[in-house]
C-alpha cells in the first residue's frame, strides 16, 4: 500500500513524481497553502457551488468537501499530470463527485483552440508565462468560465494560477459568482498586475474584504443593490 502524507486530515500520496522534495517539506511543515486554511474556513458555506482555477495536486477541493462539507465542486488544471494525480487524491479521500477538468480558462473559448502551459518543478511554479526556464509546453484546451460557471450555476469561485490572474477578469462575466478567493503572485504580475486585478473586479462589482483576505490570499465579495 501506498504511504500517504496527512494534511489538516486529507491523504495526498506520497508519489515522489509529484510530490518532490520540496513539495514535502512544505507539507510536513504545514506551510502548504497556509494562508487558504486560515481564509476558506472563514467564508465557505456546505451550500456554495465552487469552480477552483488552478487545482494543483486536489488538495483545496478535498478540504473543501471532506473537511467544510462542500457538496458541489469543480477542479479545473491546465496540467495533465496533476489531472490525473487530483484524481488518486480525491480518491484516497473517498471523494467521488468532484470533476476535474484539463483547461484553461478563458472569457471566450473558440473550438478546437489550445493554450500553451509551460510546466516546471515543483509543479506550483508551472504556468501560462514561458519564462523563466520550464522543462516541458504542453498544449492544453481551452474553456469559456463564463460557460462553466453558469452551467454549475457556481456561487464561489477560487484562483490560484501563479500569475494567469493578471488579465483573468477584464471584462469576464462571472455570471452569478459573489465569493472571488485569489491568490495574487506580486512577483510574476507586479504592482501593476495586481492594481489590474483589484481594478477589473471593481469594476464587476466586487469589493476587498479585509476580514478573511489573509496574506497573498485575497477575498473578495460582490456587492448588491450598488
Amino acid at each position: 500500500m501506498q504511504d500517504h502524507l496527512n494534511l489538516h486530515g486529507i491523504l495526498i500520496p506520497d508519489d515522489s513524481q509529484i510530490i518532490t522534495d520540496r513539495v514535502r517539506r512544505s507539507i510536513s511543515a504545514g506551510r502548504y497553502e497556509r494562508d487558504e486554511m486560515t481564509g476558506l474556513p472563514k467564508f465557505i458555506d456546505p451550500a456554495d457551488r465552487v469552480v477552483e482555477l488552478g487545482a494543483g495536486i486536489g488538495f483545496i477541493s478535498s478540504f473543501l468537501t471532506k473537511r467544510l462539507g462542500v457538496r458541489q465542486a469543480l477542479c479545473i488544471e491546465a496540467n495533465p499530470t496533476l489531472c490525473d494525480f487530483i484524481g488518486r487524491v480525491h480518491a484516497a479521500n473517498g471523494i467521488q463527485d468532484v470533476d476535474v477538468v484539463n483547461a484553461v480558462a478563458v472569457s471566450e473559448a473558440q473550438s478546437g483552440e489550445t493554450s500553451s502551459f509551460y510546466v516546471r518543478e515543483p509543479f506550483w511554479s508551472s504556468s501560462m508565462d514561458s519564462k523563466p526556464e520550464y522543462e516541458r509546453v504542453v498544449d492544453v484546451p481551452q474553456v469559456s468560465l463564463p460557460d462553466v460557471l453558469r452551467d454549475m450555476d457556481a456561487n464561489t469561485l477560487i484562483v490560484d494560477i501563479e500569475g494567469g490572474e493578471k488579465g483573468l477578469f477584464e471584462g469576464m462575466d462571472l455570471v452569478n459568482v459573489t465569493k472571488v478567493y485569489l491568490e495574487v503572485h506580486t512577483r510574476k504580475i507586479g504592482l501593476r498586475g495586481i492594481k489590474n486585478c483589484f481594478d477589473s473586479l471593481s469594476a464587476l462589482g466586487f469589493v476587498y474584504d479585509q476580514r478573511v483576505s489573509c496574506g497573498g490570499s485575497v477575498l473578495f465579495r460582490r456587492m448588491r443593490g450598488r
